[in-house]
């Protein structure tokens, strides 16, 4: 009986040796990086009016000579699919840094109201400028999501430090009071169904010029963010340990919240409210790579990234030629995944 508990724990602590090793990590950053490579070339080829990788092919290496698919290919799909690489990475290193940041393992981004506050701005744009183009809905839901951090920060703050659960009681009722003030502007205004799908999640009708709006905001909050994941591991210790360490603790979290509202707010105003993507992508990347924020970072943009341009064809695929809200799709995904998740980590507790 002994000798099979201490071959157990031996096996495990193999793996867990593996898990955390330099090559298991280098393994996994180049199998996700060639996954996110066929999955973009995967979601440009499919579609109702067809397509392959050959056509992909000729039409990028010969664009004034290229069919009505590869135009279509280049001009539609490519910019959808880059948007839901771009903004799946986005929401799973917010949710990653909320994570960190809070201490909390069921943090994700809407814990700072981001996306009430971008519905509730979407909401206001539609109701005072019913006629605007699709770049100043887009501003306004980065607006909203800025004035939410601006709010939930303002109330979580305290006198010397900002307290993890002090910012989570704040982002909750922030987002409660946007989120109703949101739903009464679309009522009494008639236009809950036109930010239905909106809040649902969606990348339908992405265009290069959104995109290239975008981006900038994506791909430098992605840096910084990054670079603050060996303080992130260091404030996983406690407070005390990080400000043992020459951490301070209260600019990592302004720093921090100032990322994750460029990360996901950019997201949210291009694609929606998808917010259980930020919650699930970094506790698959934690069960892959470890507890280091150092690895689980770039894991986790690399996966996000994976899971959305999937589940975004899926949403192309499932009732074509009409789009279903890619949001209900992660959700769908991810709600297993966590339960999954959740029962592993109770039954290693037992």
């Amino acid at each position: 009986m002994l000798s099979n508990e201490a071959g157990a724990t031996t096996k495990k602590q193999t793996r867990l040796k593996y898990r955390q090793s330099a090559t298991s990590f280098v393994i996994i950053l180049i199998g996700l990086s060639l996954l996110l490579i066929l999955s973009l070339a995967f979601s440009v080829c499919t579609g109702i009016a067809g397509g392959n990788i050959r056509i992909l092919a000729d039409t990028i290496m010969h664009p004034a000579a290229a069919s009505d698919i590869g135009k279509i290919m280049i001009d539609m799909r490519m910019p959808r699919a880059l948007a839901a690489c771009l903004t799946g990475a986005a929401f799973a290193l917010a949710g990653a840094v909320m994570q960190g940041l809070t201490r909390n393992p069921l943090a994700d981004a809407g814990l700072l109201g981001i996306n009430a506050g971008a519905g509730f701005f979407v909401a206001l744009s539609a109701v005072l400028l019913p006629s605007a183009s699709s770049i100043v809905t887009i501003l306004s839901a980065f607006a909203g999501a800025a004035f939410a951090v601006i709010l939930v920060y303002g109330f979580g703050a305290g006198k010397r430090k900002t307290e993890s659960f002090r910012l989570i009681l704040a982002g909750a009722a922030i987002s409660a009071l946007l989120t109703a003030m949101s739903q009464a502007v679309s009522l009494a205004f008639g236009i809950a169904k036109a930010l239905s799908f909106w809040s649902a999640g969606s990348l339908s009708g992405i265009t290069w010029q959104n995109l290239k709006l975008i981006v900038p905001f994506i791909v430098i909050a992605g840096i910084v963010g990054l670079s603050l994941s060996g303080r992130l591991s260091a404030l996983a210790l406690g407070e005390d340990s990080a400000i043992g360490l020459g951490i301070n603790v209260r600019s990592v979290r302004l720093i921090g919240i100032l990322t994750v509202l460029l990360l996901a707010g950019a997201s949210v105003s291009l694609v929606g409210g998808i917010s259980f993507l930020g919650l699930i992508v970094p506790h698959i990347a934690r069960f892959l790579v470890g507890g280091d924020y150092r690895r689980i970072m770039p894991v986790s943009a690399l996966l996000g990234g994976v899971v959305l341009v999937l589940a975004d064809v899926a949403a192309r695929t499932v009732n074509a030629p009409f789009d279903t809200p890619v949001g209900a799709l992660v959700s769908m995904i991810g709600v297993p995944v966590f339960f999954a998740l959740t029962y592993r980590k109770e039954a290693r507790a037992l």
